[in-house]
């Protein structure tokens, strides 16, 4: 009785295994193969990669963020200057709107004088009245005119109300791609901090590996180069008043890119050479900034400003006031964070400040 039940037993089980192999979706793993031996690989083979090879992948992303930042960057001067220019046109409008508001007033006033004087002249039934009266029916003509003026100056001003309305659209829509210009512009920005941070990681690492000393300390850098007191250069000024608290290389894990000048919130900011206004905003990690492209191809920024006094494409002199010192982004306090591109390189700005003769 019991082989009996076997051998029915075996072809529902063989019947089994063959759904559950053509049923979509189920698997099974090569005996001979371990379970685990793809989870194996995988770090084994990241392992393999040497410091020098993830030093160079790590550059080619960096490099690669940095040209998204750089459209983002782009897009929000564009879209800031397109959304300047929709104000404009929006004030323009306006003014034109109340001016045509005024010329209706004015047209209206006439009318009503002119007719408040054929009035007069209209009455009486003397002969003088008469020949007033002649007078009045020939001034109906000018009231007539003067009526016609008040229509079209109100048409004039249906049609201003309706250029105003569209002038709103349009610094709206303005607006709005401005700010998702802003947003992708501080996403870009945070991606290059976060390759940047990664990079210089491996690059401490290779520094520890080759036996190379550290990195100065940021901070000690300053009170070595603030010893000489030279005279400035011609047309370099220096950027603000205050306290240097921080210097050009690595700090907390990362590289710090610019020197900081701590002072009060408002303190004035001026533009270390002549040039021209390539950026003036938000800017993440900064919260608001200003760039500016100097006649010699640097570009100077100013971080962390409390207030921008400049707009894109404005044309500003050296020493001129462009900000305020702020407490924006990601700050431990009030101070002025500038940096100095050479060629898309950031450079120690401390050294081409003392090479100018400006001492922090």
């Amino acid at each position: 009785m019991r082989a009996h039940h076997v051998r029915r037993a075996a072809p529902v089980a063989l019947l089994a295994s063959l759904t559950l192999i053509s049923t979509p979706g189920i698997s099974f793993a090569d005996p001979a193969t371990p379970a685990t031996q793809h989870s194996v690989q995988a770090p084994a083979q990241q392992g393999e990669k040497s410091l020098d090879e993830q030093i160079a992948s790590a550059e080619k992303a960096l490099e690669r963020v940095k040209k998204q930042t750089e459209d983002a960057q782009r897009k929000l001067d564009n879209t800031t200057s397109v959304h300047d220019e929709a104000k404009k046109a929006t004030a323009d409008a306006r003014g034109a709107l109340n001016q045509a508001r005024d010329a209706v007033a004015k047209a209206e006033a006439d009318l009503q004088r002119a007719e408040e004087r054929l009035d007069e002249e209209s009455s009486g039934f003397s002969f003088a009245g008469v020949v007033t009266s002649v007078l009045g029916f020939l001034g109906s003509d000018v009231t007539d005119s003067l009526r016609e003026d008040v229509d079209d100056k109100k048409d004039a001003v249906d049609d201003a109300e309706k250029a105003v309305k569209a002038a709103e659209r349009d610094e709206t829509k303005a607006e709005r791609a401005k700010v998702n210009a802003e947003k992708a512009h501080e996403q870009a920005s945070a991606k290059q901090d976060e390759k940047q941070s990664a990079l210089d990681e491996l690059t401490e690492r290779k520094r520890i590996e080759n036996g190379e000393e550290p990195a100065e300390d940021p901070a000690a850098g300053g009170a070595a180069l603030a010893a000489a007191e030279p005279t400035p250069a011609p047309g370099v000024v220096k950027p603000a008043e205050g306290t240097f608290t921080s210097g050009y290389g690595a700090r907390w894990g990362t590289t710090h890119y610019g020197v900081d000048i701590a002072n009060s919130i408002g303190t004035p900011i001026h533009s270390l050479m002549s040039g021209t206004v390539i950026s003036s905003g938000p800017a993440s990690g900064f919260g608001l900034w200003v760039r500016v492209q100097h006649d010699n191809g640097l570009i100077s920024v100013y971080g962390h400003i409390n207030e921008s006094l400049v707009t894109v494409g404005q044309r500003v002199e050296a020493g001129q006031q462009i900000a305020t010192i702020g407490n924006r982004g990601q700050s431990t306090g009030p101070h002025l964070h500038l940096e100095i591109h050479e060629n898309g390189v950031k450079i120690d700005p401390l050294p081409w400040l003392q090479e100018h003769g400006i001492v922090l």
